[in-house]
């Protein structure tokens, strides 16, 4: 198993294979932040943007201490608070770096304290789910079966 599991739905933990090892949210939100500098240095780009596109995670707990403030969320991730996800850190991270994030699941990881962070570094952050993936490609699909003048009457996975 592996440090932030309890995010992820039991059927989708086997797809979770890439993961950084440990239970140091301190050290996770450094090596992604090393992980965005070395990318914009190695294309050599002016701006990054971080875009989540990972499976759904449940939602985060909202409380003081946690994430309502900027300082909130970054004192839980330097006591790697179990509360603080996956996509949290990597907002987190893309903030720090002066990146855009975008979020493209329906999970809660733009937190007031993560807005707040945003707005102190004059970063951008949005989204609460673009509807990528299995359910975009249905919706497609079935448009375009329909115009075809086909009438599906089910789509199973």
């Amino acid at each position: 198993m592996y440090p932030c599991a309890d995010f992820i739905a039991a059927n989708q933990g086997d797809r979770a294979d890439n993961v950084i090892a440990g239970n140091d949210k301190q050290a996770h939100l450094e090596h992604l932040r090393k992980d965005i500098r070395d990318f914009k240095a190695k294309n050599k780009l002016d701006s990054v943007t971080v875009l989540w596109t990972a499976n759904t995670e449940r939602f985060t707990e909202v409380r003081a201490g946690l994430n309502m403030t900027a300082d909130d969320i970054l004192g839980a991730i330097k006591r790697s608070d179990p509360e603080v996800s996956p996509s949290n850190l990597f907002a987190v991270a893309a903030i720090l770096e002066g990146c855009s994030y975008i979020n493209g699941s329906p999970q809660n990881t733009l937190t007031p304290g993560i807005v707040e962070l945003a707005m102190k570094h004059g970063v951008f952050v949005c989204g609460d789910d673009f509807k990528s993936g299995q359910t975009k490609l249905k919706s497609v699909l079935v448009d375009f079966l329909v115009s075809s003048g086909l009438k599906p009457e089910s789509i199973v996975r």
